[in-house]
């Protein structure tokens, strides 16, 4: 058997260009190349398979009787092997898998509806599981297969697993309507006197970034309860007299029931991330799924 080792796949489409096009112009034009490149291309098989394979006439170039036996072959050849390299041509239509990732509620909120929308368009029968995210179990059921994604804040993110940002966000204050607040400016000091209601998704800290943006001008401010969901969050605010910083993809529709306003001091904004393990790094399932949630996230 000849050795294939070293067989440049232009060789056999260049034979399959030639004998097609009837001319070695035509030819080069076909394959982008140059008159020159393509003989230089064809005096190599020319050489491999010790026959001239093309024989010049007033109208271009004849296959010889060895080439005409080839090109057939050639054909199939080339058509196996193009159906080997599209055997893991990714077509979304067909992933019938389960893909589970985790979140916070917020998260989910800015996404789901229009991540389940796209989904059932394009990949109806992959069947998604979502699961509150375990911010300390986070890494090890990456690990072990409990999870293909998750999405989060930078801060929750093991080292051990790969992150990009999907959007950023920042926080407004948030207070029932007919609130006392609603008809007076937001000062710091009114700010400071009402009480709050922060959003620990852990449960360990009540500490967050507007306790540390009060300390920096030397305010405080007093918490009645804290509870780890945005969304109760809100729903607690609509019945209270607390204020709440929420952010503000989530109060877009909140609007009708609570009272929105800027905060009188500086909150850094925040970013959210989607994050994922080395073992579906470069699986084709998670990347797709990693690039739609950019898409969805890149049209609001």
């Amino acid at each position: 058997m000849s050795d294939i080792t070293s067989l440049d796949p232009r060789l056999l489409l260049a034979f399959v260009a030639i004998t097609e096009e009837g001319s070695v112009t035509r030819a080069a034009e076909r394959m982008n190349l140059t008159q020159q490149g393509l003989s230089g291309i064809l005096a190599r098989l020319r050489d491999r398979l010790d026959d001239p394979l093309f024989v010049r006439t007033a109208h271009g170039v004849i296959p010889t009787p060895r080439a005409e036996v080839l090109y057939p072959k050639i054909i199939t050849a080339l058509e196996s092997l193009q159906n080997v390299m599209q055997e893991n041509a990714f077509d979304p239509s067909k992933i019938d898998v389960t893909f589970r990732i985790a979140a916070s509620d917020y998260a989910l909120y800015v996404v789901i509806h229009l991540l389940f929308e796209r989904l059932r368009k394009l990949a109806p029968k992959l069947k998604l599981v979502v699961v509150p995210l375990q911010i300390e179990l986070l890494a090890d059921q990456m690990q072990k297969n409990h999870l293909d994604l998750a999405l989060t804040v930078p801060e929750f993110v093991p080292d051990n697993l790969y992150s990009s940002t999907l959007f950023t966000d920042r926080y407004k204050c948030a207070f029932r309507k007919g609130h006392p607040l609603a008809t007076q400016k937001m000062t710091i000091k009114a700010f400071c006197e009402v009480e709050h209601l922060p959003v620990a998704p852990n449960g360990k800290s009540i500490h967050g970034p507007t306790d540390i943006a009060l300390a920096q001008t030397g305010h405080s401010r007093s918490v009645a309860v804290a509870v780890p969901s945005f969304l109760v969050a809100e729903s607690l605010l609509a019945v209270t007299d607390l204020l709440a910083m929420l952010p503000t993809r989530l109060l877009k529709n909140c609007t009708d029931k609570l009272f929105v306003t800027e905060p009188p001091i500086v909150i850094p904004s925040f970013d959210i991330v989607c994050a994922w393990p080395e073992r579906v790094h470069r699986d084709p399932v998670n990347i797709w799924f990693r690039e739609i949630l950019r898409i969805l996230i890149g049209d609001q």
